[in-house]
């Protein structure tokens, strides 16, 4: 029985881990979860995962959430050969492979929540300049870490580049990126869009997401 992830069209974190699972091979059951109802914070979805997110993934009687946990799982189940490339053995590109990827769940990624989920609940009606400063810096983080490497940990593709290609191909359509100001991490984006499981996914993920918001924006403002 194939895994069954339980996602939302315009998550990134969910788009990250369907890009992983096509390179990987893996079939999975997809069931969507509908945000706009809250469908995500119901009494069914918590006892899946009490944090009320997504994505969520089900295998089997084993049950786990959060996007980056749920990547290491895949690989160590599922991910065969490919594992080895995507998320490596050797003890220090695996801890700069965590590194982008705790600097994608504890900075990048919030940078993105904050302008998304104020605009959907409550009454943001576009990112501030503080937010567009904070975005702007978290940007900065990435090209520091590409002008080490070609990938964001490594010279190859990574987990690391799924969950922090995610937020930032997501956030785009919100705030764009200073290609003049971040050369590298523009140029990075760009290989990224190229991938199939990329262009399947998280491209049209992304714009379904900045529809939404950018809908979001222009009614706050008439508020």
């Amino acid at each position: 029985m194939a895994p069954i992830l339980y996602k939302i069209d315009a998550s990134p974190p969910a788009n990250a881990v369907r890009i992983l699972s096509d390179i990987i091979g893996l079939e999975l059951e997809v069931r969507d979860v509908n945000f706009g109802v809250l469908e995500h914070k119901s009494p069914e979805h918590l006892k899946l995962n009490p944090m009320g997110t997504v994505p969520t993934l089900v295998d089997g009687d084993f049950t786990i959430s959060e996007s980056h946990a749920t990547m290491k799982y895949l690989l160590s189940i599922y991910g065969g050969d490919k594992s080895e490339s995507l998320y490596p053995s050797d003890v220090r590109t695996r801890a700069l492979v965590d590194q982008c990827m705790f600097f994608n769940v504890g900075i990048f990624f919030i940078r993105l929540k904050v302008i998304v989920l104020p605009a959907l609940f409550g009454d943001l009606d576009g990112p501030t300049e503080k937010h567009k400063a904070d975005i702007d810096e978290a940007y900065g983080i990435v090209e520091a870490y590409l002008a080490k490497n070609k990938y964001v940990a490594a010279d190859h593709l990574t987990i690391a580049d799924l969950s922090v290609g995610a937020t930032a191909i997501s956030m785009h359509p919100l705030h764009k990126l200073d290609p003049v100001k971040f050369p590298l991490t523009a140029a990075w984006i760009a290989k990224l869009k190229e991938h199939p499981a990329v262009q399947k996914y998280l491209v049209p993920g992304a714009k379904i997401l900045g529809d939404i918001v950018n809908a979001a924006w222009d009614k706050n403002k008439k508020k």
